[in-house]
């Protein structure tokens, strides 16, 4: 029965004029779909063509045209080593037809390739990438891979598929091509190629419960984002009057190198979560206590017993503007860090180890003080003899002025009471930490809606 409908069909078929047409009728059972796919495929394997997505003009009707079908223009000339657009007029055509319960398809195929050769090597630096490669490519570049790791598995795919012409970039894609797919996913995912565009997009529809405050950038005001998720929110909202970690980076962040805020808090089981961000263009005390203020008004009943910082005028400042009764407390690392920078510099006179390690214990023995009056004594004592072991006032001047005078902020007198047994900042620096080489794969992230993004996803996800 099915040979006696395929004659009929035939009987009916126009005749094809183009004598390099062949034309053929082929029954079929299962989807329209994968018929097609299975027989592009073997095709393309037994005469080294590739055809680009079908076009359908009318129901049933499927054309599939050579991928240099494109019509040639520009300075290439339709040179196919510089160009696929070469006006090839091979193609394969698919007119299914159902017929109760026999199905079937008339192929039409024109296998003879004009404006280029299938066989020459030196053509396929021009051709495209190969849709499973490119597959893998997007996964590889979702999984947050280089692009040199990218271009490296790429050619352990090429090479484990039996394809062995590295010319060929069908198969063994260059480090651009990469980079160019990445460009486009980017694009895709987000809602506009311009980083300010898409940032103002996000904040104001996917991302408005993620912002506490955002003034975006322009030449009158610097850019500001506030970041808070209803997670985060209610982290702080448990916690209202804990120990706050707060510290900023400049690096890898973002490629503009704005200031890139961590607010942490140590939750019921010890282990620092961040509760907040600031993203901001300039920095100043001014605005940093902006960013505060929102931070507050949008958590009522927040009042932070003490705030841990590195040694920053501009923060010191905004913290107390705005949170007078919070206790801060410096880093102490940072401390010890500042000091001895400044020994090996020629301000600080590029004093001798022996000559740094005394200065060093003298700061220590500040440190432990447990009373004010116990810390003055100290620290009157430990200046002269430095005085007297350097043979110079110089140190103990800088000390007197840089830290002495701050000294309820580092040493333990100021320090009476439960701040988690925490004389450094190391919980924020762990976080930037685990921004930079966990999430970021130790690279420089180019955009702050990837950053946003990626604060109100993977990140939130990892502390929760």
């Amino acid at each position: 029965m099915e040979n006696i409908w395929l004659e009929g069909i035939r009987r009916k078929l126009k005749k094809v004029r183009d004598a390099r047409v062949i034309q053929e009728v082929i029954p079929f059972s299962g989807e329209e779909t994968d018929f097609m796919k299975g027989y592009i495929k073997k095709l393309e394997e037994e005469t080294k063509s590739t055809f680009k997505s079908p076009v359908s003009t009318h129901k049933d009707y499927f054309y599939f045209s050579c991928e240099r079908s494109t019509k040639a223009s520009g300075k290439s000339k339709g040179e196919p080593t510089k160009t696929r657009a070469n006006s090839c007029k091979a193609y394969v055509s698919f007119k299914i037809i159902k017929d109760g319960s026999f199905t079937g398809a008339v192929v039409n195929k024109m296998l003879q390739h004009n404006g280029h050769d299938v066989c020459m090597k030196e053509e396929g630096i021009k051709n495209l990438i190969d849709p499973e490669l490119l597959t893998f490519i997007e996964m590889w570049l979702g999984q947050g891979l280089s692009i040199s790791e990218t271009l490296l598995k790429s050619v352990d795919w090429a090479e484990r598929h039996g394809h062995m012409d590295k010319y060929n970039r069908r198969y063994y894609v260059t480090p651009e091509d990469i980079r160019l797919i990445k460009k486009t996913n980017n694009a895709l995912s987000f809602p506009d190629a311009k980083d300010c565009i898409s940032v103002d997009k996000l904040i104001t529809s996917e991302l408005q419960e993620h912002i506490c405050y955002y003034q975006p950038l322009s030449e009158n005001q610097p850019l500001i984002i506030v970041v808070q998720t209803p997670w985060q929110k209610d982290i702080l909202r448990e916690h209202p009057h804990t120990m706050v970690f707060m510290d900023a980076t400049y690096k890898a962040m973002t490629s503009y190198g704005y200031a890139f805020y961590a607010l942490l808090l140590t939750n019921s089981i010890g282990r620092a979560v961040p509760f907040a961000y600031f993203i901001i263009s300039e920095e100043s005390a001014d605005i940093l206590a902006l960013c505060l203020e929102k931070l507050a008004n949008h958590n009522p009943g927040f009042l932070p017993r003490s705030i841990m910082i590195d040694r920053d005028l501009k923060e010191l400042n905004a913290i107390r503007r705005v949170f007078p009764t919070a206790k801060v407390l410096l880093c102490w690392f940072h401390v010890l860090q500042a000091v001895h920078r400044w020994m090996v510099k020629r301000d600080g006179g590029n004093l001798p180890v022996n000559q740094r390690n005394l200065v060093i214990q003298a700061m220590v023995g500040m440190k432990s003080c447990l009373t004010e009056e116990e810390f003055n004594s100290m620290s009157s004592r430990k200046c002269e003899e430095l005085d007297t072991c350097l043979g110079s006032s110089h140190v103990s001047t800088y000390l007197k002025n840089q830290w002495i005078c701050f000294g309820d902020l580092w040493s333990n007198f100021g320090r009476s009471f439960y701040h988690h047994n925490s004389e450094t900042n190391n919980k924020a620096e762990r976080f930037f930490l685990t921004m930079k080489y966990q999430f970021l794969k130790g690279r420089m992230n180019s955009r702050i809606d990837q950053l946003l993004r990626l604060l109100c996803g993977d990140v939130q996800k990892y502390y929760r």
